[in-house]
């Protein structure tokens, strides 16, 4: 095991780190693979690294770390232990301040009412931050306001300081090996208000295994490099029913999650499939036309469908 300070991971990782374990999380608490004590999984973010590393941390005693790096057999067995239950969820909320992230996507939104429903119980105010991308449906923004006014959370919206369509001109159509949309777009517009918050807070997001396999790879606990403070999956392990029975129990507006099925903000195409783009077609084809027309005119020759490897312009739809 490798102690506090022989670790190079940096300070405000190993603090957060140190931080959760005192929380004692129930669902995260599990017998470490390595050495068969008992400690608390955490990744570390590595820049440029398709895998980040797992480890298990254990506290020694005294105010010092000890870290068990984790191979792949390991991680996995770790990965199936853990969980993130309800009551942890509300030890955390109860020690830093709530900033939901809320897309206007059927995951945000059960994100938010579920968050919101516990802070209430030990009275914490939530905050959500609407990012908008340039990219998303003309009515995706008054649907988040619509929706906060409902929930009464207090509301920031966040703009990126370049539009989608100027950076896609310029980088070309986003993919899966150039995800510069999620970066630009989200990433840097949510830090730099998040920079201006002072208190302590936990960012909450309606991230889920079972997405995708790449998410499924994840923890629901993390410290998050460019936010600079802890990140949560409140919804994590939920299925797809669990979180339709969960928004279906709350009396909120739902046109655009049920009209479309996915973001209603998040177009530029890295994870989006034919049948997303079809929908898009019938719900919104002005924005869709749009986007044809960057297709059309990009310099990279990029498109936003690929399908066995092959380009596919959006034009096929039509």
């Amino acid at each position: 095991m490798a102690s506090f300070d022989t670790v190079p991971f940096g300070k405000p990782w190993l603090e957060s780190a140190n931080f959760l374990l005192g929380l004692e999380l129930d669902g995260l608490f599990v017998e470490c693979p390595k050495c068969s004590s008992m400690g608390m999984p955490m990744k570390k973010y590595v820049r440029g690294s398709k895998t980040n590393p797992m480890f298990m941390i254990h506290k020694n005693g005294s105010d010092l770390l000890h870290l068990c790096p984790l191979d792949k057999d390991e991680t996995r067995v770790v990965r199936a232990q853990i969980t993130l239950t309800e009551r942890d969820l509300e030890s955390i909320i109860e020690v830093m301040a709530p900033y939901v992230l809320f897309s206007g996507g059927l995951d945000s939104l059960c994100t938010l009412i579920y968050v919101q429903r516990i802070a209430q119980r030990i009275r914490r105010k939530v905050k959500v931050i609407h990012a908008t991308t340039t990219v998303g449906l003309p009515g995706s923004i008054n649907y988040v306001r619509k929706v906060c006014r409902e929930l009464d959370v207090e509301l920031q919206i966040v703009r990126p300081e370049i539009d989608f369509f100027t950076l896609a001109q310029k980088w070309g159509i986003p993919s899966h090996n150039s995800r510069w949309c999620c970066r630009e777009l989200k990433i840097k517009p949510i830090t730099n208000y998040l920079r201006t918050q002072s208190v302590p807070k936990v960012v909450l997001d309606g991230i889920r295994a079972a997405e995708s396999s790449i998410r499924a790879s994840y923890l629901p606990v993390w410290y998050h490099p460019a936010f600079q403070c802890i990140s949560v999956s409140p919804i994590f392990y939920w299925s797809d029913k669990e979180v339709q029975d969960h928004i279906e129990q709350i009396d909120v507006p739902k046109e655009i999650v049920y009209g479309l099925g996915v973001s209603p903000e998040c177009w530029c195409g890295a994870y989006k499939s034919r049948s997303d783009f079809e929908k898009l077609y019938h719900v919104c084809p002005e924005l869709f036309n749009k986007l044809v027309e960057l297709e059309r005119t990009s310099k990279t020759g990029f498109t936003f469908i690929y399908e066995n490897g092959k380009k596919v312009p959006l034009d096929v739809i039509k």
